[in-house]
């Protein structure tokens, strides 16, 4: 805990509840081995709902999106979004490597009428940058398409 409060004065952050609240979430454990491991747990969804899309909502206020398709036909939807000039995040985990390969093929159309780039994250995940957005890419040896 002491260095989460030298690194609070180191930026500034001394007395603020934001870190306090990263503080709370840190629970030690004891190993087979009788050693304290730290475990940093993830924020809660419910502190980070304000600023997730819902269906509900208007896709157009937001800037990035993130999708996970499980099949082909949802290439369309991500053409929308490519069209609508957002930043799309495409995981496709999910799919086979020839559909994955097909959807990429298609999206690489909507991406050329667009003017925009995408970005290789790692083997199946992969970012369209919109025309005129400005992104870095600090691993020299990431691909980058268009």
């Amino acid at each position: 805990m002491e260095l989460f409060k030298n690194f609070k004065q180191v930026l500034g952050f001394e007395g603020t509840e934001e870190i306090n609240e990263v503080e709370d979430d840190i629970m030690v454990e004891i190993d087979e081995e009788g050693q304290e491991e730290e475990n940093l747990s993830v924020p809660s969804s419910s502190s980070l709902k304000n600023n997730v899309y819902k269906n509900n909502e208007n896709i157009n206020d937001y800037q990035t999106i993130f999708v996970s398709p499980v099949n082909f036909e949802e290439c369309k939807k991500i053409a929308n979004y490519i069209n609508k000039e957002k930043i799309v995040t495409v995981n496709l985990e999910s799919l086979s490597n020839e559909s994955a390969q097909r959807m990429l093929d298609f999206l690489s159309g909507a991406m050329e009428v667009k003017k925009a780039r995408f970005i290789t994250v790692s083997k199946k995940v992969y970012v369209s940058i919109p025309d005129g957005t400005k992104s870095y890419v600090e691993d020299e040896n990431n691909e980058i398409f268009g």
